[in-house]
């Protein structure tokens, strides 16, 4: 029985040029993925960790709150010195 990577080597040989193309975009892609450190992949196993996915994009713009008075940022600015 053949091993996989020579049954892989056999069906790339019967692939068009343009189907070779994909499936080496598909290859590249897996590797990139592969590229996860070991870490966020254990995490991502453990159920009490949510680790989001690629596509979920930037954080959702907010609005900050007005408030009156000083900021606490240059209250706190101030008190450091």
């Amino acid at each position: 029985m053949d091993s996989v990577k020579e049954s892989l080597h056999n069906t790339i040989e019967l692939l068009s040029d343009e189907e070779a193309r994909q499936f080496l975009e598909f290859a590249q892609r897996l590797q990139r993925k592969s590229d996860v450190s070991l870490t966020l992949r254990r995490l991502a196993d453990d159920p009490a960790f949510r680790i989001p996915s690629e596509a979920s994009g930037a954080f959702r713009v907010v609005e900050p709150v007005q408030g009156k008075g000083i900021p606490a940022s240059r209250l706190l600015v101030e008190e450091r010195r």
